[in-house]
């Protein structure tokens, strides 16, 4: 029986050992390799004296070479500038290096432990300050002669000056998922946040919820995406209009030209009567004075009908009796001969 027993198990651990190895041999990944890229430290933070543990980074809008750097285990943020060398100045910008929670001026300001923000389009941090379940935000420096005349009505607080301030989240000091005004929302204790300018809001992804949320910013905070009247249709689409336009008039201008040329020579040409009744002769007279003079010296039959033709017909038949006057010349002529 022992040896039954034995022999069972090690037909089990046998089976056992072979499935382990099928299932690995079909889960296994497949590694592809691209080369052509390289990588290189620019500055080692084991070397300063402030000591910092860089977390993540973020490009200042508007200053190309500038940088946000997040230090979490500090609980505070350093402005970073290229080209970065290890002799790149590292500037605290925000965070006393204490953790807890605190608003006001940039160098007394306290957060706990942040592991993610976001910048808006003229500066404005964003921190997801999970530790303390609210989104907190660090004003973007301005002209501080300006900072008196353009303070907030409900808050005193100038969009100008530098300052931690908290826009989401400071009734509650715990976990939620509560929706509505900012102040009033609360949030689990891992979220991240995503700006996005074109719309000018904030996403946040509440992973602790598994929940993604929306926050609506300023219409300053996103005032230098806001794009000028006009400029929906672009460059392209405005010369193409325009192109459209200039063809659109020069196949109109063909096609009319033919009934314009002929409207106008109509409205040229001279009429009948003005032909008969305005063109003087050399010797001054009109060609009613003119007809006048042939009607008297012809024949009496000829003057009848030339008299009856211009009584019936008048002045606008002019063409008519002329051609009358014609042919009683012609009878004239015969019945002299």
């Amino acid at each position: 029986m022992m040896a039954s027993s034995v022999l069972v198990c090690f037909l089990h651990f046998l089976l056992l050992t072979v499935a382990m190895q099928a299932s690995s041999s079909s889960s296994s990944s497949e590694l592809v390799l691209e080369d052509g890229y390289t990588v290189s430290t620019l500055l080692d933070a084991n070397k300063l004296e402030n000591n910092i543990h860089p977390f993540s980074l973020l490009p200042r809008p508007g200053q190309e070479d500038d940088l946000f750097l997040l230090d979490s285990a500090s609980s505070s943020f350093y402005t970073l500038f290229f080209p970065i060398s290890q002799d790149s100045a590292v500037d605290r910008y925000a965070g006393n290096g204490v953790d807890g929670f605190s608003d006001g001026e940039l160098d007394a300001a306290m957060f706990h432990r942040p592991r993610g923000f976001a910048v808006d389009s003229i500066g404005n941090v964003y921190v997801a300050d999970r530790s303390n379940h609210a989104i907190r935000k660090i004003t973007q420096s301005g002209d501080s002669a300006e900072a008196d005349d353009k303070k907030e009505p409900a808050s005193g607080i100038s969009s100008l000056t530098r300052c931690v301030t908290t826009i989401a989240g400071g009734y509650f000091n715990k976990t939620g998922h509560t929706d509505g005004p900012a102040q009033n929302a609360s949030f689990s204790n891992d979220f991240d946040l995503t700006f996005l300018p074109r719309r000018c809001i904030l996403l946040i992804s509440d992973r602790g919820n598994r929940l993604i949320r929306q926050m609506n910013l300023k219409p300053g905070d996103c005032a230098h995406h806001a794009p000028p009247a006009g400029a929906g249709l672009g460059v392209p689409m405005v010369s193409f209009v325009g192109v459209l336009c200039l063809l659109t008039g020069l196949i109109a201008g063909f096609v009319a030209r033919p009934f314009l040329a002929s409207h106008v020579a109509n409205l040229q040409r001279p009429s009948p009567q003005q032909d008969v009744e305005a063109l003087p002769n050399q010797g001054g007279e009109t060609s009613t004075d003119i007809l006048l003079r042939h009607v008297d010296t012809k024949p009496q039959s000829s003057r009848d009908q030339t008299k009856d033709l211009v009584n019936s017909e008048g002045r606008s038949s002019l063409f008519e009796t002329r051609k009358s006057i014609k042919q009683g010349d012609d009878e004239s002529t015969g019945k002299t001969e």
